[in-house]
């Protein structure tokens, strides 16, 4: 699978592409437009993100992190965040542990 090729982006709302699904393991990436926001959520299971395309802002627990391509990140459980997109495609993968 190529992701770029695979995934879309919408001006309406965040699109996700499942990249892979065992018992053990759920990949996926989200793609953003520019300015466009993931809304607060929370990590139920252990997750790690990684920048694929373009740039993000994370914020979480009032503190904002900004994310280039290749950056990569643990997200930490139970605690409210959300996403924007900075440029004008964005694309970062999570990988979550499945229990």
């Amino acid at each position: 699978m190529n992701i770029q090729e695979s995934i879309e982006f919408n001006p309406a709302k965040a699109t996700v592409l499942i990249v892979n699904k065992t018992d053990r393991i759920k990949m996926f990436c989200v793609a953003l437009c520019k300015e466009q926001v993931l809304p607060k959520h929370q990590a139920k299971v252990p997750s790690f993100l990684i920048v694929l395309k373009g740039h993000i802002r994370f914020l979480i627990e009032g503190e904002e992190i900004e994310m280039q391509e290749f950056q990569t990140y643990q997200i930490p459980l139970f605690n409210d965040h959300e996403v924007k997109g900075m440029g004008e495609e964005n694309i970062f993968l999570i990988t979550q542990e499945l229990t």
